[in-house]
């Protein structure tokens, strides 16, 4: 049975509640919005909620086209119960990982059985990259939550065939399961997943039903060509190429696509989607005249897709070491279980289906974004939870084999993290002289895995599995609240954005004083001052200032000799404050009507 006793299943989701919500509800409004990407976006939701307006999202009262509408919807509806800060705009974000990580717990009971989906559910909220998106003001825990939704909407929907199990139908060995018994029951057990589809196309765009679909029917396709194979008689010994070659071109062939496309009623799919994501993308077409659509479509999707942006690049490669830092402290284990699914996939044995659905999950949504030019660590996010799933499934396999079964193993693991940890105690307060002074001891967040690492080993010594593997998650959930829970409220302190705009909200008669910079930048500046920011060149200076009598100029201080000849002489510095995590000064230029001496200033940090 695929169902754990009620009892079961209640202690599990309210373990995976409780954790999660440790993870991404710690201190959740106790720091500050991080540049670049927090700020941008909660601006975005702070000026729609000022207008009353829920189609068209705007930045320093400029059109902003890089994001859907989804998660500034879920910011209104927080702005709107719990007024606008910080915690209402990372709310959002944070019930939808805690809401991942059981879809997560779900899909592991489907995939193979309740214990699979404990772990994984547990392993993806302690994955370090994942627990700081879902704490953040961003979209992508939006498209997670609705992606995993879809994929979890397509296993019920076929495991509903199998009374309730996606895999094998007697658990132990590959049963003759026609690859049409994987797609949905009916076209109204499909319709759940489709819909899940359309709200992730309202969190990222087009690639919320693109990439679902296509890894759904990779999958299919697969099956499709291991029936083929399983029909066909022993053909003549081919070289390894040709053999691949042979298949890819038969596991691609049209007639299939076809086929699969038509199984999986994707007519009736689009037409869902459409009805969901199509009316906001209408309305916002209309209402900026087509340039939401132009700037998103073509240059946030396409663009991104065929050449780098914002000099975010890197080789083909550049996934593989970042899912391995995204993944910490469990990267040391997802290696050992993409082998593990590997080998059940050799032999064709228990979880076959699972392996390969899981497997094309992940490898397929970090192949297409290593084929795009632009790359950034959060695209591949919506693969963590398949990630989490195949560490799962070997962390149960792992504790029920004999002692002598990949003990070897684990140990080498756990002493690669407690390594790994002991480098990091040691190289944070050498970081933090140059970059964050006085903040040495976020070096104590190491200790957790360092601590976690040696317990679990004793365990595994002592032949004590599960207390093994409890050890790490144990340590794995302290990390995670200390990482992104603790540790941001101390490190967003120095942040220069957020420094400057409280002080120019002190000022006294600043509410509405102008704001600009220039050769300076930062969208927390616009968040905390509470105002437009302009970005000036340099022949605008002396205009601004002539315009504007109280005016405000942020600048870096060593750019100030270039604007002798445009600043007036009444002109002085007001603050100044080291950059964050840069190695020069910023100041805030005015005229000081407080003060008799003109060339005296607040340091602000």
């Amino acid at each position: 049975m695929d169902r754990p006793p009620t009892t079961t299943l209640w202690r599990d989701q309210l373990l995976i509640v409780f954790a999660a919500g440790l993870v991404f509800f710690t201190n959740l409004g106790s720091a500050a919005l991080f540049d670049e990407d927090e700020p941008k976006n909660a601006v975005c939701g702070r000026e729609m909620f000022q207008r009353g307006d829920w189609i068209v999202p705007t930045f320093n009262h400029e059109l902003r086209t890089d994001k859907p509408i989804l998660v500034y919807w879920l910011m209104l509806t927080s702005f709107n119960l719990f007024g606008v800060s910080e915690f209402a705009a990372r709310f959002g974000s944070s019930l939808l990982a805690v809401g991942t990580s059981l879809w997560t717990y779900h899909l592991g009971r489907k995939l193979f059985q309740a214990e699979v989906g404990l772990w994984a559910a547990i392993v993806l909220c302690t994955c370090l990259m994942f627990s700081a998106v879902g704490r953040s003001v961003t979209p992508d825990s939006t498209l997670i939550f609705c992606t995993t939704a879809a994929f979890l909407a397509y296993v019920w929907a076929t495991a509903v065939r199998h009374g309730g199990r996606f895999g094998n139908v007697d658990g132990t060995t590959l049963s003759r399961r026609p690859w049409q018994e994987f797609v949905p029951a009916t076209w109204l057990h499909a319709v759940p997943m489709y819909i899940a589809m359309g709200f992730a196309v309202l969190a990222k765009g087009p690639i919320g039903v693109l990439l679902p679909c296509t890894i759904i029917g990779l999958f299919l396709l697969i099956r499709q060509q291991l029936d083929y194979r399983l029909d066909q008689p022993s053909a003549a010994a081919r070289v390894w190429w040709q053999s691949w070659i042979l298949n890819a071109l038969q596991t691609l062939n049209p007639l299939r696509v076809l086929r699969g496309s038509l199984a999986m009623r994707v007519p009736m799919g689009a037409f869902i989607v459409a009805a969901i994501a199509l009316p906001w993308y209408v309305a916002v077409g209309i209402q900026t005249d087509g340039e939401w659509l132009a700037g998103f479509l073509g240059g946030h999707n396409v663009g991104r897709f065929l050449q780098p942006m914002e000099n975010h690049r890197g080789p083909f490669v550049y996934y593989i070491p970042v899912v391995l830092m995204g993944t910490m402290p469990w990267s040391v284990l997802l290696p050992l279980a993409i082998w593990r699914a590997s080998q059940r996939l050799s032999v064709r044995g228990t979880g076959h289906a699972s392996d390969l659905f899981l497997l094309a999950w992940a490898g397929a949504w970090i192949g297409f974004f290593s084929l795009a030019k632009t790359k950034l660590p959060n695209y591949v996010l919506p693969c963590y939870p398949a990630l989490a799933l195949l560490v799962g499934s070997y962390l149960t396999q792992w504790r029920r084999e004999a002692a002598t079964v990949g003990g070897i193993s684990f140990r080498h693991a756990c002493r690669i993290q407690a390594a790994v940890s002991a480098v990091i105690l040691v190289g944070i307060p050498f970081a933090a002289v140059y970059f964050l002074p006085d903040e040495w001891w976020l070096a104590a967040m190491a200790i957790c895995p360092l601590v976690g690492a040696g317990i679990a080993y004793g365990y595994v010594c002592q032949h004590r599995r599960l207390r093994a593997v409890r050890a790490l998650a144990i340590s794995a959930v302290a990390l995670a609240v200390m990482v992104v829970g603790i540790c941001p409220a101390w490190v967003a302190r120095h942040q220069d954005g957020l420094t400057f705009g409280r002080f120019i909200q002190s000022l006294p008669s600043s509410a509405d004083a102008p704001l600009a910079t220039y050769e300076y930048f930062a969208p927390n500046l616009v968040f905390y001052a509470e105002r437009h920011v302009h970005r000036l060149k340099k022949p605008q200076i002396a205009e601004f200032f002539a315009n504007h009598p109280d005016g405000l100029l942020l600048t870096r201080d060593d750019r100030l000799d270039q604007l002798d000849a445009e600043l007036p002489t009444d002109i002085t510095v007001l603050a100044k404050q080291r950059r964050f995590l840069r190695q020069h000064d910023l100041v805030l230029l005015g005229r000081n009507v407080q003060t008799v001496q003109p060339a005296s200033h607040t340091t602000l940090r």
